[in-house]
């Protein structure tokens, strides 16, 4: 019987032991294990964008200056080709661009401020090496002393471009009955988005 006893007391000690190694096991993951928090979220804050891109047509020429060796009765070729421009970001309503090189009085292009001018007439232009045709056509910048260089119809891929073209120029004196002198002139360059 001395042995059942020491047998069931030796069990409760292991049972003991057990609970107590079950307790301390319990507390060490208690303060083991990292704690965890609730999450909280702030409230949401919000940014307006507004972004507007503008509508632009610009035109610039090079070189700003062409020299011609005028003959008495014959044509002069000028001293270089003016390189035109364009550029332009446009709605999606624009039908079309159009670019035109004209002079302001069709009588008188040139003038030597004597009185003595060579008409528009007498000045032809071969844009983008096309044939050479005289300042004598209506723009919506001067009548009788224009010239288009281009019209460019505006689709979905070409709302915004920049495009170069080229004008020749040539002075006819044939038929005008000049006197020795120097005649200046400004040829205006203009293009306009319909």
């Amino acid at each position: 019987m001395l042995a059942l006893t020491q047998f069931g007391s030796a069990l409760e000690e292991a049972r003991w032991r057990a609970q107590a190694l079950g307790a301390l096991a319990a507390v060490l993951v208690l303060f083991l294990c990292p704690p965890s928090y609730a999450q909280l979220n702030a409230n949401i804050a919000n940014v307006n964008l507004n972004a507007t891109l503008s509508t632009s047509l610009t035109v610039s020429a090079a070189p700003g200056l062409v020299n011609f060796a005028l003959v008495p009765s014959g044509t002069a070729n000028g001293s270089a080709t003016v390189t035109i421009t364009t550029s332009w970001t446009l709605r999606p309503s624009v039908g079309a661009v159009a670019c035109y090189a004209y002079f302001t009085a069709p009588g008188a292009a040139l003038s030597d401020g004597a009185g003595d001018n060579i008409p528009s007439a007498n000045v032809t232009g071969s844009a983008d090496a096309g044939a050479f045709t005289a300042f004598t056509a209506n723009s919506p910048f001067a009548a009788g002393s224009s010239l288009q260089i281009f019209t460019e119809r505006i689709i979905g891929t070409n709302k915004t471009k920049t495009r170069a073209d080229s004008l020749d120029l040539q002075i006819s004196t044939t038929g005008l009955n000049l006197p020795a002198g120097s005649y200046t002139g400004v040829l205006r360059i203009q293009a306009q988005a319909l």
